[in-house]
């Protein structure tokens, strides 16, 4: 049975999609772009950026009832993959605690949504329905 996971804590869907989808104990993160639970585009460093986008991913981890600890895989999309070690101190921040550290794919793009410099899709597996 495949469910929409939602929460209020992540910008909402602004399109034809979900912020994720429950298949079973897998979960798909829709891409997160750096925007606040509000809506609005976090301005800054890609740094900010790139913390926005996983504290997004965190928050509907949440609501489905898993952490980061669950995320199987991401995919990163950035703009420019010369401010890639800036990007990997701030994802080494959020899963650099995990038992096991996510698959992971880089994707350089040439430009994103809302002049976004970054954009992360996750898809976490979680053994218990809430």
């Amino acid at each position: 049975m495949m469910t929409e996971v939602r929460t209020l804590l992540a910008p909402q869907p602004a399109g034809f999609y979900s912020q994720a989808v429950r298949v079973g104990d897998f979960l798909f993160i829709s891409g997160q772009l750096p925007f606040d639970k509000d809506g609005q585009l976090v301005k800054g460093s890609i740094s900010d950026q790139v913390r926005q986008a996983l504290l997004n991913i965190k928050a509907i981890l949440a609501a489905a009832g898993g952490t980061l600890g669950n995320v199987v895989h991401c995919t990163v999309y950035i703009d420019d993959v010369r401010s890639w070690s800036e990007v990997n101190a701030v994802y080494g921040a959020f899963f650099g605690r995990v038992p096991v550290l996510p698959a992971r794919a880089i994707v350089p793009v040439k430009e994103m949504h809302h002049g976004s410099r970054i954009e992360i899709q996750a898809i976490a597996h979680i053994n218990e329905v809430r």
